[in-house]
């Protein structure tokens, strides 16, 4: 009962800190976020994407492919409470409870450890990596949870567990691109160190349902990989700045190619990028070179305190016996692989496959600590009720007055305005400053799906221009929407009642704003001028 009050209580934590103020923390929407959302609304009223495509296995997003998940979750939230912002994060943040849940159980059988798993979905509970990735709508979230039920029904005994297992798995796949990626040397890993509990004949359906799985993903292996040729190590960018960088040598050209190529480049930036997901610095201070919002700028993604939890774990797992210890240094080596094959260094969003297990790392040592400790359990609950007093500041105080760029902070409050002045003009120019502006207006206009998908025929430009993203097209139209760059001299103001809408610089100072808006500060970010004085 006193374990079944305390899970209780710690859900109780996990659903205030995930879904309490969805809509306006964290302080800002994204492009990505704006059309998870758009494409469930669009699916729901019409069956296909905003693309005109019918119920797609891999939705296109503004240049790659989407894994699916993500998006048909958002279609009931998007139903119940029509196309809001914390309609489209709702599924987020139920997915992260049920982590919180999932961790207690998942630790518990892989442990054998009832305290380790109370500590392990607490740790989780308040960890401030996984309530940042519960509160946006962004899709590598959601595979930590079917991923940990992956986990959980493999360590249990019988077919049908081991069904279960390969079905999450499965999921795992079509959640986010780093995800695939492990989930695939995960279960290699998983086969090699456990070939006999695996190697039972009627283990192999859930091979078989494996493959179900991934043979979709082969057959549009190009969509695929879209994403990898911008952020992928071994995309064509890294390739060819390898060789433009090279430059000439005085060795022989066949001592100069065992030395210095492509390839022992690419090992060197696998390398450096590998070992600084085992840097103390990416976890437990805020000092990471990536600003962007998933990144978690600015604030540790664990608490400085469990630096000391992961000591005493690993000299646990060094010197004593521990249940599954195999498969947690397993998960733990293989998890940095996903980030580690794209460019640069400690990459917060690109390695949600850390999640649940830098919780149960830290249990580990935790649970150790309290149980030697006796006289210190109010030192060590005190410095963690600290710890979680100064992020609930940062998040819900500090971090809003300096949102990070890709954030997009302000863009709600200029599309809004857009949308109630539209009637009023027969073109709107919006600066291509905005990223992605075309989905801002649908979502915040609740557009007809049937005009957006009319108008996004004409953008499919952008691959036959060998351009890897939408908003990379010199000029494209959604209706009198018009999104391109503004020159106000030469073009704009010679448009006959239309709305102009961009930085404030790229304005006559003299003329007066339609409407303007301003960050934290006070200052001027954005700003409407009507070329009718």
């Amino acid at each position: 009962m006193r374990d079944k009050l305390l899970i209780g209580f710690i859900l109780v934590i996990a659903v205030l800190t995930r879904i309490l103020f969805l809509g306006q923390f964290p302080n800002g929407f994204t492009g990505d976020e704006a059309q998870q959302g758009y494409s469930a609304y669009s699916i729901l009223n019409s069956g296909k994407d905003e693309w005109g495509e019918i119920f797609p296995l891999f939705p296109r997003g503004f240049g790659d492919f989407k894994p699916p998940v993500y998006t048909y979750l958002a279609i009931p939230s998007v139903a119940l409470f029509g196309l809001s912002v914390e309609a489209v994060r709702f599924p987020a943040a139920v997915a992260g409870v049920l982590v919180v849940l999932i961790t207690f159980y998942l630790t518990k059988q892989l442990l054998k450890d009832e305290k380790i798993a109370l500590w392990a979905s607490f740790l989780l509970c308040i960890n401030p990596w996984h309530i940042q990735l519960s509160r946006t709508a962004w899709e590598g979230g959601i595979g930590i949870l079917t991923f940990s039920l992956g986990v959980l029904f493999y360590l249990k005994s019988g077919l049908k567990n081991i069904i279960l297992s390969v079905l999450f798995f499965g999921l795992t796949l079509y959640t986010y691109h780093s995800w695939r990626v492990f989930v695939i040397l995960f279960i290699v890993g998983l086969v090699v160190i456990s070939w006999k509990k695996l190697s039972i004949s009627k283990n192999w359906v859930g091979g078989l349902i494996l493959l179900v799985f991934i043979f979709p993903i082969l057959l549009n292996l190009n969509s695929s990989l879209v994403r990898s040729s911008d952020v992928g190590i071994f995309s064509e960018r890294q390739i060819n700045s390898y060789f433009s960088d090279k430059g000439s040598s005085p060795l022989p050209p066949i001592v100069d190619k065992l030395t210095d190529n492509k390839f022992l480049f690419l090992a060197n930036q696998f390398f450096g990028n590998y070992l600084s997901y085992l840097s103390p610095g990416f976890y437990f201070s805020g000092q990471r070179p990536d600003n962007t919002y998933l990144n978690f700028p600015h604030h540790p993604l664990l608490y400085p305190v469990e630096i000391i939890f992961w000591l005493i774990a690993i000299y646990i797992m060094i010197t004593k016996k521990l249940e599954n210890k195999k498969l947690i240094i397993l998960w733990f080596i293989l998890a940095l692989i996903p980030s580690s094959l794209t460019i640069g260094v400690m990459n917060a969003n690109r390695s949600p496959t850390l999640l649940p297990l830098t919780a149960i790392i830290s249990a580990i040592g935790v649970n150790c600590l309290f149980d030697k400790l006796k006289r210190s359990k109010i030192h060590v609950g005190f410095i963690l009720f600290f710890s979680i007093l100064t992020f609930v500041h940062f998040y819900f105080i500090k971090l809003p007055q300096k949102s990070p760029p890709n954030l997009r902070y302000g863009y709600d409050q200029v599309f809004k305005k857009i949308i109630e002045v539209q009637n009023q003009y027969d073109e709107i120019v919006i600066s291509k400053v905005f990223t992605e502006p075309q989905i801002f207006i649908a979502f915040y206009g609740k557009m007809d799906p049937n005009e957006f998908q009319i108008a996004s025929k004409d953008w499919l430009r952008y691959e036959k221009s060998n351009k890897l993203y939408v908003d990379q097209l010199e000029s494209w139209n959604l209706g009198k929407f018009y999104f391109e760059d503004i020159n106000w001299l030469m073009k704009d103001s010679q448009r006959k009642n239309a709305l102009i809408v961009s930085k404030p610089e790229d304005f006559p100072e003299t003329f007066q704003s339609v409407f303007e808006v301003k960050d934290m500060k006070g200052k001027i970010i954005f700003k409407a001028v009507s070329t009718e004085k």
